[in-house]
């Protein structure tokens, strides 16, 4: 017994094919780790949004023409002419980036009012994900599958590991 003790670390010695091994097997671990925090993750943001279309309540909501009328009593802005401030290039060039940007938020604020009026001709029909909710929950379904596979591999992976004593020693150290 004594003669198996290793009394220095040079004397140690590990084949390549065991540290490949343990290097792939803790990649594994850790790409079916990272993958089902994702999945988990998923399922969480998932029932949130499956119970705030089950919790909607319409009996304060305002009405689309209310709607379209405060969105349609936003005033234009004008544009601002910042032009003879310009006293040199810099200047020139933060006026033609202001310019731009008041442009583009009109643009912005014009297809908002455009989305706006399109959704609430719509407005009285039924939503289309009402359908959507089976295939969401469905999908739940086969995502818990999925999670509950990778955590069959994960366990496999382990228990494969667990067979050497060194990887047993290894995982009741730091697990």
């Amino acid at each position: 017994m004594s003669d198996d003790v290793v009394d220095q670390l040079k004397k140690v010695q590990v084949s390549k094919l065991t540290l490949g091994l343990v290097g792939s097997i803790i990649a594994v671990s850790a790409v079916v780790t990272w993958n089902a925090a994702q999945v988990a993750s998923r399922i969480d943001q998932l029932e949130v949004s499956v119970a705030a279309i089950e919790v909607v309540d319409t009996s304060n909501l305002v009405t689309s023409t209310q709607l379209l009328a405060a969105i349609q009593a936003i005033p234009i802005p004008e544009p601002v002419d910042l032009s003879d401030l310009a006293t040199t290039d810099m200047v020139e060039s933060l006026v033609a980036i202001e310019q731009a940007a008041y442009e583009d938020l009109s643009d912005d604020l014009e297809d908002l009012q455009d989305s706006v009026a399109a959704l609430l001709a719509d407005a009285d029909r039924e939503p289309e994900w009402v359908e959507d909710i089976e295939e969401i929950q469905q999908r739940l379904e086969e995502m818990g599958w999925e999670l509950g596979d990778l955590w069959w591999r994960t366990d496999m992976n382990e228990q494969a590991c667990r067979t050497r004593v060194w990887c047993d020693n290894w995982y009741d150290e730091n697990w």
